[in-house]
């Protein structure tokens, strides 16, 4: 592996853990398409390598978000067995999956995740909902593992609205919850990967090390930020990438 690979999987892994701590998202959705086109990994090997450096993003950004009070601890601890399941059960399964249905899955979750991106006008306030978990937020973290396993995103796109919508927290909170939650779901995806050896531990260390100081920053300053813009920008991001892994799994290209 060259320096100038490592500089870039380091500033990868900075860029993923920082967007990942700032929308509860985990930094798959960059990770993935970046270490099959960057590092010219295999998909399988992207999904495993990302779900071991997602673990990085919420252990940074949790130790943060505890210090805070913005994770609601009881909560993450009901829906996380249904999440790992998911998981677990995405991962033994995974070998059999084709690999450019995972290509063009991964392109449509990119496309849902760049739509719940875009910044809205703001609406006027509400009265909260009351807190519901129940079957509907236990089936959400099922297919939440499902797919944070299969896909090595940590599963935040489905967390973060099944939180919000759902379960009736507030934004803020659900991405912290959710970032919380995707430690314990990518951890329990990444050891089937590590298993059956399919997870690059050359290219884990420095995108680790890149997750671990991009995630800790942003979970530390991001409160202050302004991140429509940044959302914006994120949002193309998503559906350019999507574009090229929807080429990618439908044409081979």
């Amino acid at each position: 592996m060259t320096a100038l690979l490592i500089l870039k999987l380091v500033a990868l892994g900075a860029g993923a853990g920082g967007l990942g701590a700032l929308l509860g998202i985990g930094g798959g959705l960059i990770l993935v398409p970046a270490l099959v086109f960057l590092a010219d990994l295999s998909f399988t090997h992207a999904v495993g390598t990302s779900l071991v450096c997602v673990v990085g993003t919420s252990v940074a950004s949790s130790a943060v978000l505890f210090s805070r009070e913005r994770i609601d601890v009881s909560l993450a601890i009901e829906l996380q067995c249904f999440a790992v399941a998911g998981a677990v059960t995405a991962g033994l399964l995974a070998p059999f999956v084709p690999v450019r249905l995972l290509y063009v899955a991964f392109a449509l979750v990119l496309l849902v995740a760049a739509w719940r991106t875009v910044p809205r006008p703001a609406l006027p306030a509400a009265v909260p909902p009351r807190r519901r978990s129940g079957s509907a937020a236990r089936a959400g973290a099922l297919g939440g593992g499902t797919i944070a396993s299969l896909l090595g995103v940590g599963g935040g796109v489905v967390f973060v609205p099944l939180l919000h919508l759902v379960a009736g927290l507030d934004f803020h909170r659900s991405a912290a919850t959710s970032v919380y939650i995707i430690g314990v779901t990518a951890g329990s995806g990444a050891l089937v990967y590590v298993a059956r050896g399919v997870v690059d531990l050359e290219v884990v260390v420095p995108t680790m090390l890149g997750v671990l100081a991009g995630a800790t920053a942003a979970a530390a300053s991001g409160h202050r930020l302004d991140a429509r813009g940044l959302k914006l920008a994120f949002a193309l991001l998503l559906v350019y990438v999507a574009g090229r892994m929807l080429w990618r799994g439908v044409a081979g290209g």
